[in-house]
C-alpha cells in the first residue's frame, strides 16, 4: 500500500451521503477554509436549507477521561503503560475504557481488541509509539488514539462500522415512516419508496447534520429507516475515529467508520467520522 509523508497537518473527512444498502458509506475530503461576500454568505445559507441541515448550538464539552486502566490487572497485558504494555492475547471489553500512560502500548499481531457494544469507547493517551499488530483489530463504536508515532500492520484494522452512539443533541439522520430509507449524515440520506400509494417526492431519506463541523468531523452516523413498526431492520450508523499524532501515522490496515448494512428490509446506517492529525503520514 502506498504511504504518503508530507509536512502537514492531515484532516480527513467522513460524512456519508446513504445509500439504502451501501457499499461504502463514508468519503474522505480535505476541506479549505471558505471566505467570501455577503452574496456568498447568503449562497451557503440558501444551500443549508435546501439541504434542510440543522446545527444545534455546541454542546458542553464532554466530562474528563476517568483514571486509566492497568496493563496487567485490567488489561490482561504485559509490563505497564509507563514504560511499555503489550497486549498479547484477546481481550473483550464490555464498557469504556481509557489507557493513558508515558509509555508505548503494543497490540500484538493477530489479537483481537474489542468492545463491539454500541457507542462504547476505547481511550487511548500515551506517550510513546502506539503499534496495532498483523492482522490484528481494535472493534468498538469510537476509538480515539494520541501517541508520539503510531503504526498499523498488514490487515490490520480499527473498524467501528453500524456501532454508532447517539447522534448530536436535538438532531437525528433517522428516516420517519416505515418505507426502509437510508441514514442521513453529511448529506440526506436515499430515499427507498415502497408504497404504491405515495409520489416519490413525498418518502425521505434522513435529515442531514453536521454541516458546521466538516473541518473537524465528531459525529456519529445515524440507523437506517425499517419497513416494520415492530421491527427495527435498518442498519446502525457508523462510529468515531480520531487520531492525534505527534510525529509519524504509518497506516497499511483500515480504517473503518462504515454505516450497516440494512438487507433487504431494512435502509442502511450513514457512515459516521474519522479525524486524523499528524505531523506525517
Amino acid at each position: 500500500m502506498a504511504r504518503f509523508q508530507f509536512c502537514c497537518v492531515f484532516v480527513l473527512v467522513a460524512l456519508a451521503v446513504l445509500a439504502v444498502n451501501p457499499s461504502s458509506s463514508y468519503r474522505f475530503t480535505i476541506v479549505e477554509p471558505k471566505s467570501g461576500s455577503d452574496s456568498d454568505l447568503d449562497s451557503d445559507s440558501e444551500s443549508l436549507l435546501f439541504h434542510q441541515d440543522y446545527s444545534p448550538p455546541a454542546p458542553p464539552p464532554p466530562p474528563p477521561h476517568g483514571p486509566s486502566v492497568s496493563c496487567s490487572e485490567d488489561l490482561g497485558g504485559v509490563g505497564f503503560l509507563d514504560t511499555t504494555c503489550k497486549i498479547v492475547a484477546d481481550l473483550n471489553l464490555t464498557h469504556d475504557v481509557y489507557i493513558a500512560g508515558k509509555g508505548n502500548f503494543i497490540i500484538l499481531p493477530g489479537v483481537r481488541f474489542h468492545c463491539p457494544i454500541p457507542g462504547c469507547s476505547i481511550a487511548i493517551n500515551v506517550s510513546g509509539n502506539f503499534s496495532l499488530g498483523a492482522e490484528s483489530t481494535i472493534v468498538a463504536g469510537t476509538l480515539e488514539l494520541t501517541a508520539g508515532n503510531a503504526s498499523f500492520a498488514n490487515g490490520s484494522a480499527v473498524n467501528t462500522t453500524g456501532l454508532a452512539g447517539s447522534p448530536p443533541p436535538q438532531t437525528s439522520g433517522t428516516p420517519q415512516g416505515i418505507d426502509g430509507a437510508g441514514g442521513g449524515h453529511g448529506g440526506r440520506g436515499a430515499c427507498c419508496l415502497t408504497d404504491t400509494k405515495k409520489l416519490p417526492e413525498d418518502v425521505w431519506g434522513g435529515d442531514a447534520y453536521s454541516w458546521s463541523t466538516l473541518q473537524k468531523p465528531w459525529s456519529y452516523g445515524s440507523k437506517g429507516g425499517s419497513t416494520s413498526r415492530e421491527i427495527d431492520y435498518g442498519g446502525g450508523g457508523g462510529g468515531k475515529v480520531k487520531m492525534d499524532i505527534l510525529q509519524l501515522l504509518d497506516v497499511n490496515g483500515s480504517l473503518l467508520a462504515n454505516g450497516g448494512y440494512g438487507g433487504a428490509k431494512g435502509g442502511g446506517g450513514s457512515g459516521g467520522s474519522i479525524y486524523i492529525k499528524a505531523y506525517k503520514m
